[in-house]
């Protein structure tokens, strides 16, 4: 137990360097049993690392905005924002508007976003150089800086006239700073360029072969090295807690795995109570409740089959090697590739149809006279003997009349596949009506 305290301290010194605020924990241990006073830190801290998880920094502007919104407005915000990123639970999405009580479900929640968002990897990135921070070049005047925007600010305009000057004025002083901007970002290119040639040659990073900038600055003002070292340590002391949570993280998330047992164990499990959706409009819930349903009755139904399925398919897969495997597949590919064959040479035979050809035999002389329709159906068929005709025409005839069975057959199944493409077709195009031929009727 002493083990989980420790951890879980070291996990609120991460959040507090990392701009959050100050937060005991005793907090996560009165969450775990439910307490009503660990539920408002835990609301802020979950603002906090939303606020964190969107820009990227907790600033002033998170401190501001967490004052002036109301109770009810921070519960609806953290909500919303939780169940945008995929944490759909439906305790969470009923918790009191009040902040009056679950603050298990909010301990659960913030073990979700923890994991999820991987905040302590984006902690860590955070935690850059100071050297490399160019802000140390240019300190601003604080003074100045707000008389400026306090200049810029529109006063409050009568009439429209006034409004339009206003935004006239606001425009040009925008265009004429876009303009300044552009011009010192050109002088800021060549003073760099300037400081990278005069100290060619003097390195203290071996990937460059020259001074930056702000190294430059730094040696002609040593007192700033102070704050730098300052931040140096600040940031060191924040990679030793990470890398040290690194070790010690999975007690926290076994001790995570007690809370859960604990409100599975304590908390019976409403099945009626729906599911409050604050990213889309409250008509189309209770479609998704009922498909919601419905599919886990299919699932339900169908989860022994799988199983069976999955059984089966294990002892199948033991039973058959894999020589046997890539044999059965050469033998499946062999045959899907004989019946392609197949049906395309019989595509191709199906439309290339050919008529008889009847060639013209000179009669011989020691034949015996036959009777004119005799001699034509021999020199239709190249034949010289006459017995053999009438074998011949019927074959023929068989041969044709299946053949003429085949293109209506073809006809016929063309016919009906082509009327169900101009049936959808026409359902496609509004105001539309499909009046098919009349030799299709």
């Amino acid at each position: 137990m002493a083990q989980v305290r420790v951890t879980i301290e070291l996990l609120t010194n991460i959040l507090n360097e990392s701009g959050c605020s100050k937060l005991k924990a005793e907090i996560f241990r009165l969450s775990k049993f439910d307490k009503d006073e660990a539920t408002l830190p835990l609301w802020k801290l979950l603002f906090e690392l939303l606020y964190y998880c969107k820009y990227g920094t907790i600033d002033e502007v998170t401190v501001r905005a967490y004052s002036e919104l109301t109770t009810e407005e921070l519960v609806v915000y953290v909500k919303q924002e939780l169940q945008n990123l995929g944490f759909l639970s439906k305790e969470f999405c009923h918790l009191p508007n009040d902040t009056s009580s679950g603050s298990r479900e909010l301990l659960l929640a913030f073990a979700w976003l923890l994991c999820k968002q991987n905040l302590i990897d984006k902690f860590m990135d955070n935690c850059s150089s100071p050297v490399e921070d160019s802000s140390l070049l240019h300190e601003l005047d604080d003074k100045k800086a707000s008389k400026e925007a306090r200049s810029l600010i529109p006063a409050a305009c009568r009439t429209p006239v006034q409004k339009v000057q206003q935004l006239q004025l606001l425009n040009g002083k925008l265009r004429s700073s876009l303009r300044r901007l552009y011009a010192l970002q050109r002088e800021k290119a060549k003073l760099q360029h300037r400081v990278h040639e005069c100290t060619q040659g003097t390195s203290l990073t071996p990937d460059m072969p020259h001074l930056s900038s702000l190294e430059a600055h730094l040696l002609r003002h040593p007192e700033l090295m102070n704050k730098i070292m300052i931040l140096l340590e600040k940031d060191n002391v924040r990679l030793k807690h990470m890398q040290e949570w690194g070790e010690q993280e999975q007690v926290f998330w076994k001790w995570m795995e007690s809370v859960l047992e604990l409100k599975v164990k304590e908390t019976p499990r409403h099945k009626d109570a729906p599911m409050l959706y604050y990213n889309i409009a409250p008509e189309p819930v209770p479609r998704m409740d009922e498909a919601r349903r419905k599919l886990e009755e299919a699932i339900l139904r169908y989860e022994t089959i799988i199983v069976q399925i999955e059984e089966l398919w294990e002892t199948r897969r033991s039973e058959v090697s894999e020589e046997e495997l890539d044999g059965l597949l050469d033998l499946l590919n062999m045959e899907i590739s004989l019946q392609k064959s197949s049906l395309a040479l019989g595509s191709s035979d199906f439309f290339m149809i050919r008529d008889p050809t009847f060639v013209l035999n000179k009669k011989d002389k020691k034949k015996p006279n036959l009777p004119k329709a005799m001699d034509s159906l021999q020199a239709a068929s190249g034949q010289g003997e006459g017995l053999s005709v009438p074998v011949e025409i019927s074959s023929e005839i068989a041969a044709l009349e299946s053949q003429l069975r085949l293109l209506e057959t073809e006809v016929s199944r063309k016919t009906q596949h082509y009327t169900a493409d101009l049936e959808k077709f026409s359902v496609k195009v509004p105001g539309s009506l499909l009046v098919q031929p009349s030799s299709c009727v």
